[in-house]
């Protein structure tokens, strides 16, 4: 039998691979140099990890690696191949990125060409919209009062340079709510003017310190926690000197300005009560005034450290929510059912209590199943969209999406290539040929015409390797010589050839580390 096979690994998920194949053109032409970049940012030279000697000629290959996703966005299934990936991984992975996303937007968009594909610029990008999308779906639980959080951002469709300019104002406007939010929660903190306006002066100075970090948060800078005190060990009573109310004022406004964003009203009877009972003492017993400031520093550590758990948790459930409740992509065969997953995220977006034990493995088991179905479905659209790009011909996939016929012009419609994707992840393509008449199967010349064509069959293999490398995939075959096979071809092959795909992608360094 005369047929190939191969393994498949994913290395990259390239931004533009949906289910059917190539987007619509954009009428841009590729093969004729570097296309207007006017809108998508200069590509800087020295930024190019490649050696200086070899940046220069390889930034067209880098352009029109990416410029057609680039203009029409990001296809569906490699988004929600992206997405599912980011929620198995969890929002961790996203924390350092996002805190970058408003202040370094216009650096990134200098540097989106300067990376060795765009891949990575829309994966960063596609990661990125989940982690907002999460965060903008936890401040959807808020109570009445609160200020509404952005639109989600949808990625999609959206061109590159569009989707990170989204990205940098969804994450001003949502940073601007979270301070907004923040300050409700803690307005109350420390104290109510009427209780005692003769200090009025005194509390606005304390608050003072939180209403600036909270400003600066909406800014673009860290959030508030991170500017924290650490608790240490207060000085036993021999060694304590007597604290003034500056310095109840100095230690108090340090702890509130440390409070962070996800910080509810819980707590904050308590660290009124401290902090008010702390600046009375000064005058009254002052060895009670430190007393009063560890227990201010012990509640509100411990309050903290609750919120911060709670928000990671929603947020959690929110990211792997949305890769779950996502719907199909367009093409892709019903994904496995996660029902029973998405009940146990919804109790921890509205409980703030992360699922673990059984709860956590039904959770991981669906993502895993979303997973291993959407990098199945980019496998074939990745295998048939290098097929494509074999030459003229005609390619029809078959009803049941997991192989697919291709025909060479000059092959006549008698015979063609058979490529197939298996359960286990193999890649087989196979010599076909339609059922010979009796005349034929004793004609010598049908034995000869059958040799000829396994040859040329191993030359369109041959390529077939470098070209799904292109797409994302290692696929290394390996050609064993044989008999033609016979069946019937897919409906609609003898249809009279095309033109392969104007946007066929340069063959990427090999051995490229995978996207994880």
């Amino acid at each position: 039998m005369s047929s190939a096979f191969a393994g498949t690994d994913l290395l990259t998920v390239m931004p533009d691979v949906s289910a059917y194949g190539y987007p619509p053109d954009p009428g841009l032409t590729l093969d004729s140099g570097v296309p207007d970049m006017a809108g998508i940012g200069t590509p800087d030279l020295t930024a190019l990890s490649d050696p200086v000697g070899e940046a220069v000629g390889q930034l067209a290959d880098q352009v029109q690696d990416m410029i057609v996703p680039a203009l029409i966005g990001l296809a569906d299934l490699s988004g929600a191949l992206l997405v599912t990936r980011l929620a198995l991984r969890g929002t961790q992975a996203l924390a350092a990125f996002n805190n970058k996303v408003a202040a370094e937007q216009e650096a990134l968009s200098r540097r989106q060409l300067s990376l060795e594909t765009g891949s990575e610029c829309w994966r960063r990008a596609a990661e990125a919209a989940a982690g907002i999308n999460a965060r903008i779906t936890v401040l959807g639980l808020e109570g009445p009062g609160d200020p509404p959080p952005p639109a989600p951002v949808q990625p999609v469709g959206v061109p590159l340079d569009l989707l990170w300019k989204q990205l940098a104002e969804t994450e001003r406007a949502l940073r601007r709510v979270e301070a907004q939010r923040a300050a409700r929660a803690t307005a109350r903190l420390p104290f109510d003017h009427a209780q005692d306006p003769e200090h009025a002066d005194w509390y606005d100075r304390l608050r003072e310190r939180r209403r600036q970090a909270l400003i600066r948060y909406a800014d673009g800078g860290p959030g508030p926690e991170a500017a924290a005190p650490e608790r240490t060990e207060s000085a036993t009573p021999a060694e304590a000197t007597a604290l003034t109310e500056d310095d109840v004022l100095r230690e108090g406004a340090e702890l509130l300005a440390g409070l962070p964003l996800a910080f509810t009203s819980a707590g904050r009877d308590l660290i009124d009560d401290c902090l008010a009972e702390a600046r009375r003492a000064v005058g009254r017993r002052p060895t009670a005034v430190r007393r009063y400031l560890d227990e201010a520093a012990l509640i509100a550590h411990k309050e903290s450290e609750r919120a911060l758990l709670a928000d990671r948790a929603r947020q959690d459930a929110a990211l792997r929510l949305g890769a779950l409740q996502a719907p199909a992509p367009e093409g892709v065969d019903t994904l496995p059912d996660a029902s029973e997953a998405v009940e146990v995220l919804q109790r921890a977006l509205r409980t703030g209590v992360a699922p673990s034990g059984a709860a956590e493995r039904t959770v991981r088991q669906a993502l895993v199943s979303r997973s291993a179905a959407l990098q199945r479905a980019y496998l074939v659209a990745a295998l048939r969209r290098a097929t494509e790009q074999w030459g003229e011909g005609s390619v029809q996939g078959r009803m049941d999406a997991d192989h697919w016929d291709f025909a060479p012009a000059a092959w006549g419609g008698e015979y063609w290539l058979r490529v197939r994707l298996t359960s286990t992840g193999q890649a087989r393509v196979f010599t076909m040929r339609r059922p010979l008449t009796p005349e034929e199967e004793r004609d010598p010349a049908t034995a000869a015409r059958d040799a000829e064509r396994c040859a040329e069959s191993s030359g369109y293999v041959g390529e077939l390797g470098r070209l799904t490398e292109a797409e994302g995939v290692r696929a290394e075959f390996a050609w064993s010589s044989g008999q033609v096979r016979t069946g019937q071809p897919a409906p609609g092959l003898a249809r009279s050839g095309r033109k392969p795909s104007a946007r066929r992608r340069p063959a990427p360094p090999r051995y490229r580390a995978n996207d994880h």
